[in-house]
């Protein structure tokens, strides 16, 4: 788990949700327009009385985010892979919040056989 804590959410779903693509069906529902704060504001308030979730984010307009926001001992955390998101992917939503040196070097940097990133996607034989 990587410690976000002090990380300012609202800013951090919108870099989540910016960084995230339409997957699936989701191309149905995808606008490119950025996430708004007060779309963020409704999806933070759904955990207001939480003791274990802060945010959690399946697919927002289409776009395959797959980020959960944790609360533990009064910390906020997040897993230390992002499902269907690259190393690199995370390593930029963790900079642009002075949290970057969480990852670097940790052995999170691998993909489960499972992944559908692109970078994974293009490691799969065609079928």
């Amino acid at each position: 788990m990587l410690d976000i804590t002090g990380v300012d959410l609202v800013k951090f779903a919108q870099k989540v949700y910016e960084l995230s693509m339409p997957q699936g069906l989701g191309f149905l529902h995808f606008t490119p327009e950025p996430l708004s704060e007060e779309r963020v504001v409704e999806l933070l308030s759904r955990f207001n009385d939480n003791p274990r979730m802060a945010l959690a984010m399946d697919y927002v307009d289409g776009r395959a985010c797959k980020m959960n926001v944790f609360k533990k001992d009064g910390k906020l955390v997040i897993n230390d892979s992002w499902y269907d998101h690259t190393d690199a992917q995370l390593q930029t939503l963790l900079e642009t919040f002075g949290k970057g040196d969480l990852v670097k070097g940790s052995s999170a940097a691998e993909h489960s056989p499972a992944c559908n990133c692109v970078d994974c996607q293009k490691k799969h034989p065609a079928y």
